[in-house]
């Protein structure tokens, strides 16, 4: 059965994401559902917030595509780790109904559904956002302490549409601590799971975001 959508929420969205950069709205996770599978953008969910910047620019979604695509080629023959695209969600285990959508995610071993969900996982093993402008600070301040909650998770990758920089972080054997790379040059190259991926192919075909 279909969730009722509240139309208010819905309608208040529509209308401020067509003037701000990112909407933030106070809602029920009921509602928030509700939305995800109604609205033509990516909508995520945090602290009771639904949280949206409406379409994403042609460029942020030309990255997502160069990078999910490499993955799914080096990866493609192991039977051990699949790529999902950004329409899969994650659950974000601080507080309950908390869940992100990544740009992609790669899953390791078999993949764990939230109750009553063949979309939202709980266990992400790679996650990788691209950031915008309207984006950066949420997805810095406050996605990426909660990514690093998830104990199945073993790095995270943040790419910047506007200028060559892409940042890794990595779990350590040290509980609670991770380590950070940044990469601005398209000489560099990031790992991500023992394999080499070039900023150069990351960044290919891309003009940059003013």
């Amino acid at each position: 059965m279909a969730m009722v959508i509240d139309k208010n929420i819905k309608e208040t969205i529509l209308s401020e994401v067509a003037t701000q950069k990112l909407v933030r709205i106070p809602a029920s996770k009921e509602d928030y559902f509700a939305l995800a599978e109604e609205l033509p953008f990516k909508v995520e969910y945090h602290e009771n917030e639904i949280v949206t910047m409406g379409l994403a620019s042609l460029w942020h979604e030309a990255i997502i595509m160069n990078l999910g695509g490499i993955l799914n080629v080096l990866f493609f023959r192991n039977d051990e780790i699949l790529v999902l695209g950004s329409n899969s969600g994650v659950q974000i285990p601080k507080f309950e109904g908390g869940y992100y959508m990544p740009d992609v995610t790669i899953v390791k071993g078999n993949p764990v559904f939230k109750e009553n969900s063949t979309a939202i996982i709980t266990n992400p093993y790679i996650i990788v956002e691209v950031l915008s402008p309207a984006t950066k600070a949420f997805d810095l301040s406050e996605k990426l302490p909660e990514y690093k909650l998830i104990e199945s998770l073993q790095q995270v990758i943040y790419v910047n549409p506007q200028k060559v920089s892409v940042s890794t972080f990595i779990r350590s054997e040290t509980p609670n601590a991770w380590i950070n790379q940044d990469f601005y040059s398209l000489e560099d190259s990031i790992t991500v799971e023992g394999a080499s991926i070039s900023l150069t192919d990351i960044y290919r075909k891309i003009v940059f975001e003013q």
